[in-house]
């Protein structure tokens, strides 16, 4: 440290031109931080408001995703009832200037920080739509956005529910809860709620204290849901739920996959441990650690990773040694190695027991109790979404279209048509295939994938995940789980012991 802070002063004396030294050390804390794991992350006094809206999901701007599209940023997608969408703002539309300023050949974050802004300030947008030959212009009051950590619920079929969780912020268990009591109220004597599918896939997890209460929900009041140990004996804490469940007995069945990390897999795994749920999917990311707070000087902060987290078997489910992938990218004097470099291998992870006797094992995230790969997109399909094919066809069709049309033959045609016509200049022109063959053999997906994109043009971010849902087959076999009590129960049931007992003839010694 001494060494450091003289380096500093030296530099700041003797160095030949001007230093902007906010950059350059805010670089060294990052390259310094960046040696000990990804969750440890210092932020700048700008950067702080990006943090605020990772844990609350709540930030003051206009409600939009917006993505860097060639030399300018356009808008991805709009929110349902912000204002973006209030003022008519379509995916696809470029955004040229921000109140007067050139927004052309600007980044995403810088695009991003002109957008956002004290609630009830307004501003004049200037954006050119796809198809249109001159440019728009909206005025655009920004207010505060909030992002709902529940982005869609609804029935499966007449019994089971279904429940998308996409985030831990600070609301997430209220809105699980509240969309409990909705399903509830929707349901009759006659056909009360049996199953509920829980979808964690793709949840990168947050707060640790809303995956307790979530957990809280469909176990005993007074369950260890999870503890945590850190370095300092008093940050030690355990977690137990502390209101009595308001699903006791419904069956669950929790979806999970290889982004499903954190407080995902506390959640995922306690309920697991606990023998409470079906666990299905693929295994999760393997994120056992827990992550602190300080604040620091001249209104900067520092997330860092205070303690390791444990659920109610014993185990901890961290998949990387961050401490084994510093030594070894050492030793190796590389700047980047293989992505799995210090994964803890399935033969050093130890052996643990639900409450039910089930063998679990720790160090490599959650395994399913149920394992089903992804279904990966075909080849085609895969550059057909890197082109971004899907979301400018979608983007002409709403300018066509009043309201959501159904993809028929035509409108199929069309979009085979136009990939055909436009191969040249893609890297669909390296691609070793018949394309038109393809398209013919791929139509079922490929029309599938067009009215999704449909979907959230016309009806936002909640009819997506309903289109989507319709076509999922992990939440297919999940209803089918649910339905069948007798397969249902023997995922979560207390093995049988092995006869070890030999027989009396076995057990005589040989004179």
């Amino acid at each position: 440290m001494e060494i450091l802070g003289a380096a500093v002063r030296t530099l700041q004396t003797h160095y030949v031109d001007s230093v902007e030294w906010s950059r350059v050390l805010t670089a060294g804390i990052d390259a310094m931080l960046e040696e000990l794991d990804p969750y440890t992350e210092f932020y700048n006094e700008e950067e702080e408001e990006d943090f605020k809206t990772m844990t609350t999901g709540e930030y003051a701007g206009v409600g939009a995703i917006i993505m860097q599209m060639g030399d300018t940023v356009c808008i991805s997608e709009p929110y349902e009832g912000m204002p973006a969408a209030e003022v008519g703002l379509w995916a696809g539309d470029r955004i040229l200037a921000i109140d007067g300023e050139d927004m052309v050949k600007r980044t995403t974050s810088y695009v991003s920080e002109h957008l956002r802004g004290a609630p009830a300030t307004s501003f004049e947008l200037k954006f050119l739509r796809p198809g249109d030959e001159n440019p728009r212009t909206v005025t655009v009051t920004r207010r505060k956005i909030v992002i709902d950590a529940v982005p869609y619920y609804g029935w499966l079929n007449d019994s089971v529910g279904y429940i998308q969780l996409t985030s831990f912020t600070d609301k997430a268990a209220l809105e699980v809860q509240d969309a409990l009591v909705q399903l509830r109220k929707q349901t009759s004597r006659l056909c009360p709620m049996a199953g509920l599918v829980f979808d964690l896939r793709g949840n990168p997890g947050g707060l640790v204290d809303e995956a307790v209460k979530i957990v809280g929900m469909f176990v005993p009041k007074g369950s260890m849901v999870v503890e945590t140990k850190a370095k300092i004996a008093e940050w030690n804490s355990t977690y137990r739920t502390s209101t009595p469940p308001i699903e006791p007995d419904i069956k669950l069945a929790i979806l999970i996959d290889r982004s499903s990390a954190s407080a995902s897999e506390i959640t995922s795994g306690a309920l697991q441990d606990l023998d409470r749920a079906v666990i299905m999917g693929e295994r999760s990311y393997g994120k056992g650690l827990v992550q602190s707070t300080r604040p620091l000087p001249y209104n900067t902060l520092m997330k860092f990773t205070s303690a390791k987290y444990y659920i109610p078997s014993g185990r901890c489910i961290q998949a990387i040694d961050y401490q084994a992938r510093r030594m070894a990218r050492w030793e190796a004097g590389e700047e980047t190695l293989a992505n799995d470099l210090g994964r803890i291998p399935d033969s050093l992870t130890h052996v643990f027991h639900t409450a039910a006797g089930r063998e679990v094992r720790d160090g490599g995230g959650i395994k399913p109790d149920v394992e089903r790969k992804v279904q990966y997109v075909s080849n085609l399909g895969f550059y057909l979404e890197r082109e971004n094919r899907f979301f400018h066809f979608a983007n002409r069709l709403q300018g066509r279209y009043p309201e959501m049309p159904v993809v028929d033959d035509s409108i199929y045609a069309e979009f085979c048509r136009e990939v055909v016509a436009t191969r040249r200049d893609t890297v669909l022109s390296a691609m070793k295939i018949n394309l038109e063959h393809d398209l013919d053999s791929l139509r079922s997906d490929i029309i599938t994938e067009l009215q999704q994109e449909l979907e959230l043009r016309y009806h936002f971010r909640r009819g997506y995940v309903a289109a989507c849902v319709k076509s999922d087959s992990l939440i297919h076999e999940a209803v089918s789980i649910l339905a069948d009590d007798k397969r249902y129960h023997s995922v979560l049931a207390t093995p049988e012991k092995k006869n070890t007992t030999k027989t009396n003839k076995n057990n005589k010694k040989k004179k």
